[in-house]
């Protein structure tokens, strides 16, 4: 291969090089020719970005953004590995995390509450408030019977998330616990709900968008988990609800970032059942 042949090929490699870079910080292109931007991770998340990128796909015919869910875990490996645009995550990266993803950007989109429920049949029957200490105890296998904390005698059904979850994570640090004495484990918010509302005599923990009449919220320490309560920062147990990128975002994907923080994006954070960032 000749001098001019070989400093061809290099400029040949280096120009995909560069191309290929600036589809990754962008996101990929679809088979139509749209620009794709992939958002994976929290449950918790989940229904602000479903929501918001309904909107924002209806808006822009260049751009394709897809959400799925899978847990806080998911959406921070996806960034790690480099398959996906946008990680969703309801608790902090963490240090280990950080370190395999050095440039990586955290952006907060919302706040959210994480409220204990209970079976309905137990809310009726005047379980309507509980301690953190009550909750740890429950959840340690401390506490096996409801009437030890004012409800029925009947045994506990404790259903918690998966290890992958954020939410988690952040009740496991909350409530300073390093392993349960869970009955049931599942996947996302909604799994929790449905299998706490199935039981007579259950408790589990979801983000404050997921409450229902079917599986009602205690008190926790005497206040309610509320937007207001989450908003002023009287609910004790609350977090902050993140979109994580591999450096600076650019193209299709800072637009959607910033059509999630704009006016019109904190709506939905707030028409999600979630808590706005600056309310």
């Amino acid at each position: 291969m000749s001098m001019k042949t070989k400093k061809q090929a290099t400029i040949f490699v280096v120009l995909v090089m560069l191309v290929l870079g600036s589809v990754f910080m962008t996101g990929c292109i679809g088979n139509d020719g749209t620009e794709e931007v992939r958002v994976e991770g929290s449950s918790t998340v989940l229904p602000i970005a479903q929501s918001a990128a309904e909107e924002f796909n209806d808006e822009h015919d260049d751009i394709r953004v897809t959400v799925s869910g899978g847990g806080s875990g998911y959406g921070i490996s996806g960034i790690i590995e480099g398959t996906i645009e946008i990680g969703m995550a309801s608790r902090s990266i963490r240090e280990e995390e950080k370190e395999k993803v050095p440039n990586v950007k955290e952006h907060t989109v919302g706040k959210d509450g994480l409220a204990v429920i209970v079976s309905e049949t137990l809310h009726n029957e005047g379980l309507t408030e509980l301690t953190q200490e009550d909750v740890r105890k429950i959840y340690s296998g401390e506490i096996t019977n409801w009437e030890e904390v004012g409800g029925p005698d009947e045994d506990t059904y404790v259903v918690e998330r998966a290890d992958t979850s954020g939410t988690y994570g952040v009740f496991m640090d909350f409530m300073g616990l390093e392993d349960t004495v869970a009955d049931s484990t599942q996947q996302e918010n909604s799994d929790v709900r449905r299998t706490v509302a199935g039981s007579d005599y259950a408790i589990g923990y979801v983000g404050l968008g997921y409450i229902q009449d079917d599986a009602p919220a205690v008190k926790l320490d005497g206040v309610e988990p509320t937007f207001e309560n989450v908003a002023d920062g009287s609910y004790p147990l609350f977090r902050e609800l993140y979109f994580y990128t591999d450096g600076e975002p650019e193209g299709a994907t800072a637009e959607f970032i910033d059509f999630v923080m704009s006016e019109r994006g904190q709506e939905i954070v707030e028409e999600a059942g979630f808590v706005p960032v600056d309310a």
